[in-house]
């Protein structure tokens, strides 16, 4: 008999989706968010993300760190889809030992990130665990032609992210090798969800597809690559490097980047596909909001995923995270 450690977390949704009763969601499981069809000019989006203190909260977060990446994980969902948020639901699972502090540091954090991106709490739920475990599920709304899937995606589109990659790994390593420094951390204990950008982008009318970057780059290209049938070619000299990086490698000098920029994840950018003629336009008007876009490759028909270093072509192997199966980090 197989285990999740076999299959991973992918391929364990999809033997959940199907043995489920098939509802009205106009977008099922597999997208970043379900999407339900609530008038004739709106969806209503409803995403959920758990943590727990193995897998997500690393040595020296702060109470209020974990309550605020828990709120804000669910926000880059909505975010993805050109949403906008309504309110959250937080369960919180705490062992029986928490003091006080804890939690009250915990609320703290995850209403500063819901109030400071322009929504709220509205409940959720309190237990007994023998572990901190923490979900979160937030709604929101947008509009049906604003509506960004991860299904659309046509050969010869470029692809495209909201921000620099890598920062959340580099926190990671600052974590792991004790670097000193709370803004190499920030990064990772403190994600923005780019719900500004998701807006702008939904409001130009043109992105083909559209996911966070929870994952890496690499696991989200498979993922993007598996529901559209199509490849990818990505430019390493494309791939805007962010700044925190140089900043570890100066205490790591054989640090490994790519691995970082392709593969690590948490940077929760939006990572997107729209037409070539349509690029400089939106990333224009991007800035013009503050906000950033970088090209990082193409679409194309052949259904591989390569990473062009000047004239050499590669396969872009796909380690990025994924719960059940090995780490690579």
């Amino acid at each position: 008999m197989k285990k999740l450690s076999d299959v991973g977390e992918r391929a364990a949704i999809r033997r959940i989706f199907q043995h489920l009763s098939k509802g009205f969601t106009t977008v099922p499981i597999g997208d970043d968010c379900a999407a339900i069809d609530i008038s004739q000019t709106d969806y209503l989006l409803v995403t959920t993300d758990m943590i727990s203190q193995a897998t997500h909260i690393p040595k020296g977060m702060t109470p209020y760190q974990i309550g605020w990446f828990l709120v804000a994980i669910n926000l880059s969902d909505i975010a993805a889809k050109g949403g906008t948020p309504l309110g959250l639901v937080l369960s919180f699972g705490l062992p029986r030992n928490t003091s006080e502090k804890f939690l009250t540091d915990l609320t703290r954090g995850a209403d500063a990130c819901a109030t400071r991106y322009g929504t709220t709490i509205v409940g959720g739920d309190t237990k007994e665990t023998s572990e901190i475990t923490l979900c979160g599920t937030a709604f929101g709304t947008v509009k049906k032609e604003e509506f960004m899937p991860r299904k659309g995606i046509r050969p010869g589109n470029i692809v495209a992210v909201t921000g620099t990659l890598g920062k959340a790994g580099a926190g990671y390593l600052a974590v792991k090798e004790n670097i000193p420094g709370n803004a190499l951390r920030k990064p990772l204990f403190e994600p923005v969800p780019r719900l500004k950008e998701g807006l702008v982008l939904a409001q130009q009318h043109g992105v083909t597809s559209c996911m966070d970057l929870s994952d890496g780059l690499s696991s989200s290209l498979y993922q993007l690559q598996e529901i559209n049938n199509v490849g990818f070619e990505i430019s390493s000299e494309m791939l805007p490097v962010a700044s925190e990086i140089s900043l570890v490698k100066k205490k790591k000098p054989h640090l490994d980047v790519s691995r970082l920029v392709l593969h690590f994840g948490g940077d929760y950018e939006l990572l997107l596909t729209l037409p070539p003629e349509l690029f400089e336009k939106t990333k224009t008007v991007l800035q013009q909001w503050g906000a950033d876009l970088f090209m990082i490759g193409k679409v194309t028909r052949k259904k591989t995923i390569l990473l062009v270093e000047g004239k050499k072509k590669t396969i872009l192997e796909n380690k990025g995270y994924e719960h059940f199966k090995k780490r690579y980090f």
